[in-house]
């Protein structure tokens, strides 16, 4: 497995940094272009949920975000020091395991969509992981 780690200030102008590394590491593993985009637009659209929501604008904060590739999949990790999480974000960004069991897959554009989406409050950082299996 390739990893990276990136820690950013909670600033919009930051976002870029963890996409550029994301983008990098999947085109060197010959990830394909489509999959690439879903998780840039994913990473982008949680990071400016947890600067604006989360630490409240306050660019002293960071967020750590990492980064796991290998055969089976694609591997995001958030962890920010900022208030609990009270947004929905499966509002924003679209994941397997957040879809109701009623809804047909077929339906559903895959490409575009994470495989899964996680959040828990430990030890008072926010922790996002998200999942895109190749």
């Amino acid at each position: 497995m390739h990893s990276e780690a990136i820690t950013i200030h909670a600033t919009y102008d930051d976002i870029l940094i963890p996409s550029a590394h994301l983008r990098e590491l999947l085109t060197v593993h010959q990830i394909s272009e489509d999959i690439i985009k879903s998780c840039e637009t994913a990473l982008n659209e949680l990071l400016k949920q947890i600067i604006e929501y989360v630490c409240n604008g306050d660019i002293q904060k960071t967020i750590t975000v990492n980064i796991a590739c290998n055969a089976s999949g694609v591997y995001i990790e958030t962890q920010d020091e900022g208030n609990p999480v009270e947004f929905a974000v499966n509002k924003l960004i679209k994941a397997k395991n957040l879809q109701p069991a009623s809804q047909d897959d077929s339906e559903l554009d895959q490409e575009d969509m994470l495989d899964e989406l996680w959040y828990e409050l430990d030890t008072g950082k926010n922790i996002w992981q998200l999942v895109k299996y190749l």
